[in-house]
């Protein structure tokens, strides 16, 4: 038989080429890698026969990413998070390229997390905060363990859980724009783009909780569902009477619907020029003196009054409130008023809703026009 050079007898493969390597393990790396660029090492046995390679190329499936070395391990970048992936490897010299290994057991490759996209930033209502809202991106295979929010100008770079976070110890007047990052097992993904600028405003003492104007005569008007997130309150009322000819002379409340006799009030006023005081205890009401509404002349006279409730959130207390009110029948019989009250509420209960009557509950009707406000106090 004559010896043919560089095959087989048979007329098999060339002798001098490759074998395919022994198949090992393929282990992701994740960590510091980013969003959509992470990295598996693949380990192999060299064949011990067949050439002498100089390269060795590993290949994933799917995406056919690659990475090649002269020994073993091989390192494959370029793959997207959250994917699995396979692996195959071949051997290559001078004669060509082996057929290729068998393939490793699937590996997820994990990345650090996409950008977050942020949301709208605006002012906290302190002076000092502003919260800023953002939606996650991909986890990039790997649970997202928390977000990074940083302003500028700097002030803190400072850790949120969730979306709106609040940013804390900023400068009042100063003009801020926010960006997020969020954070897994792997690190840090890229910064988000940055928000819309937000100045935080110190803010004023009081703040609106609810406002109204009649649009029609009512019998009694209900502000609900107070929150408990002020110190006190501040009721602020300009009442007109539905009925003419009669003397009211005074406003009434209620808290939280309660018509037991645990309300005490006492008054000091003036009216036709001279000074006069009157209290009474164990009502069904707190009286406010407001002036006179009505009087001997017209109906629709308008009667202002601003009330403080102090403590209204607190359960270890009663509920006390003071008022300034006045009137003034505009041309009437002379009536005009000036009054000063204060209230008790023997009750421990939070203020969660407060009832305005015009004189007391079964009374007259408050006309339309009347205007009620109620404030939060810091």
């Amino acid at each position: 038989m004559p010896i043919i050079f560089g095959t087989t007898a048979s007329g098999g493969d060339n002798y001098f080429r490759p074998q395919a390597p022994t198949i090992g393990t393929a282990t992701d790396v994740g960590t510091s890698r980013a969003y959509n660029n992470g990295a598996a090492t693949v380990t192999f046995t060299p064949a011990t026969s067949g050439g002498n390679p100089s390269t060795y190329t590993a290949t994933s499936s799917p995406g056919s990413y690659t990475g090649s070395a002269s020994s073993s391990p091989i390192t494959v970048t370029g793959l997207q998070s959250a994917t699995a992936y396979t692996y195959t490897v071949t051997a290559t010299d001078s004669e060509g390229t082996s057929a290729p290994s068998s393939a490793t057991g699937a590996v997820t490759a994990t990345t650090v997390p996409q950008a977050p996209t942020i949301g709208t930033a605006a002012d906290g209502g302190t002076g000092t905060t502003a919260t800023v809202a953002f939606t996650a991106g991909a986890a990039g295979g790997s649970s997202i363990t928390g977000y990074s929010v940083t302003s500028s100008p700097a002030t803190t770079t400072q850790s949120a859980s969730s979306s709106p976070y609040t940013f804390t110890g900023l400068t009042a007047g100063t003009s801020y724009t926010f960006q997020v990052a969020a954070i897994n097992a792997n690190g840090t993904s890229a910064s988000s783009s940055a928000s819309n600028s937000v100045t935080p405003v110190v803010p004023s003492n009081f703040f609106l909780i609810s406002q109204t104007t009649l649009g029609s005569p009512a019998a009694s008007y209900t502000f609900s569902s107070i929150p408990s997130t002020y110190k006190s309150l501040q009721l602020r009322m300009t009442l007109r009477d539905s009925s003419s000819g009669t003397s009211t002379g005074y406003m009434a409340l209620r808290f939280n619907g309660d018509t037991s006799s645990t309300y005490a009030y006492h008054q000091l006023y003036n009216s036709f020029g001279s000074v006069s005081e009157n209290g009474a205890a164990s009502q069904t009401f707190i009286q406010v003196q407001g002036g006179n509404m009505a009087g001997n002349a017209t109906a629709n006279v308008f009667a202002p009054s601003i009330t403080d409730i102090v403590d209204y959130a607190s359960t270890s207390k009663y509920k006390t409130l003071k008022s300034f009110a006045g009137g003034d029948t505009n041309g009437g019989s002379g009536y005009a008023e000036i009054g000063f009250s204060s209230g008790l509420w023997q009750s421990t209960a939070a203020i969660n809703s407060i009832t305005v009557y015009v004189g007391s509950p079964s009374g007259y009707n408050i006309n339309t026009g009347s205007t009620l406000s109620l404030y939060g106090v810091l």
